[in-house]
């Protein structure tokens, strides 16, 4: 499975999703690829803090992109190729999303982002009409705070209004995020009660978007001593 994370804003939470889920999907068993083409490194260099079985990281040039994701699909050695963008938009961002089975788009709950989000959202539509074949897309809501706010009850009026698909399971602002790229250390193994079950749940989502539905094998992170199961 090619996922694409695609934000055409800086700070809209791409690069930690998709090493949040990365992890989660190596310490599930899976052999897991990220392409890090954002020129900030963030996931390459977060991968140098930790190493995870089945978790490979690699930087890539813009204009290597493309040799480099086929010989990667060609080689068989991975379930899944997860793909971090630039933050703005590119032919690269086309290039990927031709080549997407689900295009993530994280974005903060504010009116900028969302309106960012449409810009990519309005992409995946145009490649899709290109290629002839849909291109599933879905919204995630990143940075959310754990209580309700006026703002996001804008952003969900707004989701609605304008029908844009959404993941149900939203990254709530979470120390175990922000730790990830200081410690190397996974939110599914750093928080597993709060961060570990969010990424548990849109694992999930995104298996039951793919055809036919995966069935995937979840980490479950060891319990905190005195923490009732």
């Amino acid at each position: 499975m090619i996922l694409v994370f695609a934000s055409s804003k800086g700070g809209a939470g791409k690069s930690t999703s998709c090493a949040a889920i990365a992890s989660a999907m190596a310490l599930g068993g899976e052999r897991v690829l990220v392409l890090d083409l954002d020129p900030n490194g963030t996931i390459k260099r977060w991968s140098g803090k930790i190493s995870l079985p089945g978790l490979m990281v690699e930087a890539v040039p813009a204009n290597d992109f493309t040799r480099v994701l086929q010989e990667r699909i060609a080689s068989g050695r991975f379930d899944h190729i997860l793909i971090d963008l630039m933050g703005t938009r590119e032919v690269t961002l086309l290039k990927a999303l031709a080549r997407a089975d689900l295009v993530i788009i994280p974005a903060q709950t504010s009116e900028p982002d969302l309106r960012e989000a449409l810009v990519i959202a309005s992409d995946v539509r145009d490649m899709a009409e290109t290629k002839g074949k849909p291109i599933p897309y879905r919204l995630l809501l990143t940075k959310v705070y754990p209580l309700r706010t006026r703002v996001m009850d804008f952003v969900m009026a707004e989701l609605a209004r304008l029908k844009l698909p959404s993941f149900h399971t939203a990254l709530v602002e979470r120390t175990a995020y922000r730790e990830m790229f200081l410690s190397g250390e996974p939110p599914s193994r750093s928080d597993p009660l709060k961060a570990g079950r969010e990424i548990e749940a849109l694992l999930l989502e995104i298996d039951a978007l793919t055809e036919p539905p995966r069935q995937r094998a979840v980490y479950h992170a060891p319990m905190p001593q005195g923490v009732p199961v």
